[in-house]
């Protein structure tokens, strides 16, 4: 089982602050079941820290070596207009050093994620679409087309819990366009690793998504 969304990387974001909070949320990941889990701090344009972070990546894995779970750096990127190359320079992170992309996008403002997500496919990358049950203006057809034009949706754990969010996770598995459930974990208080509503709606309403979704060993 992988978490693909986390921010345990300790003091870089809004995430965990010391290595004694990481390490907790480490241990909540295997707790759960988690055997990869990708950190992937914050960044945006006008924090391009790429080289800084993978500096302190390989530090931290030497702090964590024996909690026997596997680690991957990555980063999740609110979007903007020169992300592309910014990826291309190495000034952002991919994942694990992949093509594939965890992408944000603003709750607010109005986006072409749709378009954001072709350009990204056209460029050889495979971008995922970070928490997409938080974009209040996407409609269900964006959803398809965001698959159509060969994006990845990912939902966080934490909007199995509500009814509303939960009926937009009900559509998304009904018609098979989820691809990876996040903890998005930031602290070990309301924003901390819980898998446990997610993998209980999932198992009895859909077993079949469970499979797909939960038994991944790899991006």
């Amino acid at each position: 089982m992988i978490d693909i969304h986390t921010h345990i990387l300790p003091g870089v974001d809004d995430g965990a602050k010391n290595l004694d909070i990481s390490i907790a949320l480490l241990k909540e990941e295997k707790d759960a079941g988690m055997d990869t889990v990708y950190l992937t701090p914050h960044n945006n344009k006008n924090t391009k820290t790429g080289p800084e972070l993978k500096k302190k990546f390989q530090s931290f894995l030497l702090e964590t070596k024996d909690l026997g779970i596997n680690l991957k750096l990555g980063s999740e990127i609110y979007y903007y207009h020169d992300m592309i190359k910014d990826l291309k320079e190495g000034k952002i992170l991919t994942m694990d050093d992949t093509k594939y992309v965890l992408v944000e996008f603003s709750t607010r403002t109005e986006t072409d994620v749709c378009e954001v997500v072709y350009e990204l496919v056209r460029e050889g990358y495979t971008p995922i679409v970070a928490h997409i049950e938080r974009y209040p203006y996407l409609t269900k057809g964006d959803y398809h087309e965001i698959k159509e034009n060969g994006g990845l949706i990912q939902v966080n754990a934490s909007s199995f819990k509500h009814f509303g969010t939960r009926q937009k996770m009900k559509y998304l598995l009904k018609n098979d366009l989820i691809d990876y459930v996040g903890s998005d974990c930031h602290s070990l208080d309301r924003r901390n690793v819980d898998f446990s509503h997610a993998t209980k709606y999932i198992k009895k309403k859909f077993p079949d998504q469970y499979k797909k979704i939960f038994e991944k060993t790899s991006l």
